[in-house]
């Protein structure tokens, strides 16, 4: 018979091991009930923005949110914690599906071939379109300027365009001799728009003297074929976390029931700008929006616009591929369509540029 031991000293001593490895288990357990509980806020807090517009800015973040729970659904198994992996695969079936119109390339997102678009390489009436918010911060000017120049792009779409960047960019007008912009002419304008083919028409202001600014020219027929003349424009909206207290302007054109956002009154006037122009349209910029956010879902489908399919990690410039945002975008109207798009390189900005080759004309 073996005798118990009355010394607790001797007792502590003799089982470390068992007790360093409960205070770990349970430490994973209670990771796993507040990782859990986040994740289900993280899910239906967009839900609450008729009451607090603000709580929309979740949506954002629906990739990263199924990331969470993949991790911890792997976690709960681990630890056969049926009732949190239960609660964990419902929350990324409902992230999943949020997002799963762009799943092909979520699935790239981490991998260093997202560096640059799949195929850059263009023939008869395709063009290759960069779209880059430069910061207004950044003083980087030569690495832009250099990047742009190698990138045998047709047509550059620049936002947060200062008077300095301006002067500093002044040199690519020998590859680029087409341009529009009202950069240090008019208040608050930012956007740039370049190109090796010549406008038809061109114009860029305030719409309906607020912001946003619309950048936009209408490009001559590309190609051997003889494309039609596309119009190409470059927008930025405000970031998601400004509410819209006064809401003066008119009823909205996009439909009820979308955060109350300075950005989402923004999109409005987008969407009501973008309607007057012809069927063959590309629009480019920093929407600071993710794809599946009720507001760019709205803007497209009232404007006839298209992205699905496609996703380009590209903010913060700083973070890897799965933590990034894809809030810079190329959309197309008409018989322009997306043949390849993603992120470019690191060039100083705190977005990474994204790059698309776009056919003008349908086959």
């Amino acid at each position: 018979m073996t005798e118990l031991s009355t010394n607790p000293e001797l007792d502590e001593a003799l089982s470390p091991p068992r007790r360093a490895g409960g205070a770990f288990l349970r430490g994973l357990h209670a990771g796993l009930r507040l990782g859990g509980a986040m994740l289900v806020i993280a899910t239906f807090l967009p839900l609450l923005h008729p009451l607090w517009p603000l709580a929309s800015v979740a949506e954002h973040f629906a990739l990263q949110v199924l990331m969470g729970a993949l991790v911890l659904g792997v976690l709960a198994l681990l630890l056969r914690r049926w009732r949190w992996l239960s609660v964990v695969i419902a929350v990324a079936l409902i992230q999943a599906w949020t997002i799963h119109p762009y799943w092909p390339q979520v699935a790239r997102a981490g991998n260093s071939a997202m560096a640059a678009p799949a195929d850059n390489t263009k023939t008869g009436d395709e063009i290759k379109i960069i779209s880059l918010n430069v910061w207004v911060r950044s003083e980087r000017y030569e690495e832009v300027r250099q990047y742009l120049a190698d990138s045998e792009a047709d047509v550059i779409g620049l936002i947060e365009v200062t008077p300095r960047w301006k002067t500093e960019l002044a040199p690519l007008a020998a590859l680029y001799p087409y341009r529009v912009d009202c950069v240090g002419e008019l208040p608050g304008c930012q956007e740039i728009l370049l190109s090796k083919h010549p406008f038809t028409r061109s114009g860029a202001a305030p719409i309906d003297g607020k912001l946003p600014f619309l950048t936009w020219a209408e490009l001559a027929p590309v190609g051997d074929r003889g494309a039609p003349p596309v119009t190409i424009a470059v927008a930025h909206l405000s970031r998601p976390l400004v509410e819209d207290r006064g809401r003066t302007y008119p009823p909205m054109v996009l439909d009820a029931g979308l955060p109350n956002l300075t950005q989402t009154e923004q999109a409005d006037s987008l969407t009501q700008r973008l309607r007057a122009f012809g069927p063959d349209l590309i629009v480019m910029g920093d929407f600071n929006a993710a794809p599946w956010s009720r507001v760019q879902q709205a803007l497209r489908q009232d404007t006839g616009l298209d992205n699905r399919g496609y996703l380009a990690p590209s903010w913060p410039s700083w973070a890897p591929g799965f933590v990034r945002l894809p809030i810079d975008h190329v959309m197309t109207r008409g018989q322009p369509r997306l043949l390849s798009f993603g992120p470019g390189p690191d060039v100083g900005s705190d977005h990474l540029p994204v790059e698309a080759v776009v056919a003008l004309s349908a086959r």
